[in-house]
């Protein structure tokens, strides 16, 4: 009786082990299949650009020195339409934020504050990078 517990039990280890060797391999090879990339490495502009059209390095660095050199004009004029925009995202958001449930309403909240806080965040980045 012992022994067909020893065994039982060992099947039951090996057929887990097996069954989280394949998932693996399946999220593995489905993760590679679905185009997914490294967002910590693409995620500016210039990284997509050299995911999406397969840049060089040196293509990489010289399309930066584009936009580094367009950055303070692009700012200016975010600036003047900024207000504007607040405002129409504050309408849409209000209008979202109904369509949803007390739960949903409050993830939406903290999911709105995050995105904010990063923007924000990002921001004062930049003017340090400007300086």
């Amino acid at each position: 009786m012992l022994k067909s517990k020893v065994q039982a039990i060992g099947l039951l280890i090996a057929v887990a082990v097996a069954g989280f060797a394949a998932g693996a391999a399946t999220q593995s090879y489905a993760h590679e299949k679905s185009g997914r990339r490294d967002w910590r490495r693409s995620c500016s502009y210039s990284g997509v650009l050299q995911h999406e059209l397969g840049l060089s390095d040196t293509q990489r660095d010289s399309l930066r020195a584009v936009m580094q050199r367009y950055r303070p004009r692009m700012r200016e004029v975010f600036d003047r339409v900024r207000p504007e925009m607040d405002s129409l995202r504050a309408m849409m958001r209000a209008e979202m934020r109904a369509m949803l449930t007390p739960a949903q309403q409050l993830a939406f909240d903290s999911l709105n504050t995050r995105e904010r806080s990063e923007r924000n965040r990002q921001e004062r980045g930049t003017n340090v990078e400007r300086r």
